[in-house]
């Protein structure tokens, strides 16, 4: 089977089938082989600093020891952490541990949890590799007890610290914080809470790990030529290098607006509009979303307008993929016409879910920096800019997080926070448990906005 967001799908697919999740050493230690050249070779990277390493490995050595339980919370900005993250735990840990004359218990490695769409749009690499390396699948928008038991199963009794993205998915924003989940902390509290009442009342800490990414002026090229794929994209003549990359980038953005605009209906001629200007572009693309969302939805027949832009993005994709993806498609047997109309279903959902993939990516977008302060940004924002503007034509054109692309080469700049003790705040919201979540939620957010505060006096 192939990647199903390189194409449009026309022919229900039987579901993907993982192995059962186990770490498999050999495999393990393969990846600890390679993961240096694949963080070179693959992604670009030329180095990777880590501040506050003595607090990531002391999280280590507290859970390979049994002394601690620990959620591994790292943020999600650019989409390779959970890449970034392997080869820091594989290799990064070790060597800090080495620097900081720590002995570790045991070699280090985490149980990284995912959505199940990964192996499903991913190739059959990874999906190979998912299961062999301990990784445990869950789905955002519909209930999966197994799934959830399995993952509060390895955060309360595995030999291996829990490793996950509190945001849920990518956020495309290194530089703030759009929106945190739940989760985190409410496996957090959960595995204190059981841990306490079967005895084995050990500290359940999450500790907190913001990406960065920097550019240096061997990047420059690398932008430029993605700055003129995006011109091109957008449809504008060449011609425009001598202005400032900024006004480059603006300008491209406001032609994929209006080309956006007049696929969704919603272009106003010259002469309508209010003072005869547009709106400001975050305006535009909340407008937009709305268009969007309201298309998926009435494609796949859903309720319209139920909850917020990511609930309904999480909602449509479910939705698309259980079309697409369907228990004994391709099996033989059953009336052609019902095979043939569960065919239709698949190419409809997949039609649907690029009005989806419009939004999961837009709505990130339009909370971004003003026009103004784009003007004059240091060269990692722009870099940062630059992809994103890339991935809103992309997703227009029906794509997905798989056509992004990157500027290379790039450094990355790792910044792990202090950890936050769950059962400290189970105690101070008492019986609350909603107050708890949002409490630890709450530290977990201020605690990233601390990292990017650094991270920026770090590049000044």
């Amino acid at each position: 089977m192939g990647r199903p967001f390189a194409t449009p799908v026309t022919t229900a697919l039987p579901d993907v089938r993982l192995a059962g999740p186990r770490v498999r050493p050999a495999v393990l230690a393969l990846a600890r082989a390679l993961s240096g050249a694949y963080l070179r070779l693959g992604l670009g990277y030329r180095s990777v600093r880590v501040l506050g390493a003595e607090r990531l490995v002391r999280a280590f050595d507290e859970s390979l020891s049994g002394a601690a339980r620990c959620v591994l919370a790292f943020r999600h900005p650019y989409g390779d952490e959970a890449q970034l993250m392997s080869w820091l735990f594989l290799r990064g840990v070790p060597r800090e541990a080495r620097r900081l004359g720590v002995r570790l218990p045991a070699r280090p490695w985490a149980i990284f949890v995912h959505g199940y769409e990964v192996p499903r749009w991913s190739g059959p690499l990874v999906r190979w590799l998912l299961p062999r390396m301990g990784a445990l699948p869950v789905h955002h928008s519909k209930m999966d007890s197994a799934g959830m038991a399995r993952i509060r199963a390895a955060l309360e009794d595995g030999p291996l610290p829990l490793a996950l993205a509190p945001e849920g998915q990518v956020s495309y924003a290194s530089d703030r914080v759009p929106r945190l989940e739940q989760g985190a902390a409410r496996l957090a509290l959960g595995a204190a809470a059981s841990l306490a009442a079967r005895g084995r009342g050990v500290p359940v800490r999450i500790l907190p790990i913001s990406v960065h990414h920097r550019h240096g002026p061997e990047s420059r090229p690398s932008l430029l030529r993605l700055v003129r794929r995006i011109e091109r994209l957008a449809g504008l003549g060449a011609g425009r290098g001598g202005q400032p990359i900024a006004e480059r980038l603006l300008s491209a953005r406001d032609a994929m607006l209006d080309l956006a605009e007049r696929h969704y209906g919603m272009a106003l001629p010259a002469e309508v509009r209010p003072e005869g200007r547009l709106p400001e572009a975050g305006t535009r693309l909340e407008a937009l979303i709305g268009k969007a969302l309201e298309a998926g939805e009435r494609i796949l027949g859903l309720p319209a307008g139920r909850g917020d832009p990511i609930e309904r993005v999480y909602r449509i994709r479910q939705a698309g993929w259980d079309r697409i993806f369907v228990p004994g498609a391709g099996k033989a047997g059953g009336p052609p016409l019902a095979r043939a109309l569960a065919d239709r279903k698949a190419g409809e959902a997949w039609y649907a879910m690029r009005h989806m993939e419009f939004v999961d990516f837009a709505w990130y977008f339009a909370s971004g920096a003003p026009d103004g302060e784009l003007v004059g940004a240091p060269l990692h924002a722009l870099v940062e800019y630059a992809q994103n503007l890339w991935d809103l034509g992309n997703r227009l054109s029906g794509g997905a997080i798989s056509g992004r692309l990157t500027v290379r080469p790039r450094r990355a700049l790792v910044i792990v926070a202090d950890p936050i003790d769950a059962d400290a705040a189970s105690r101070e919201s008492g019986t609350d448990r909603r107050a708890a979540v949002a409490a630890l939620t709450a530290d977990l957010d201020s605690a990233y906005r601390r990292c990017i505060e650094e991270s920026l006096r770090e590049h000044e």
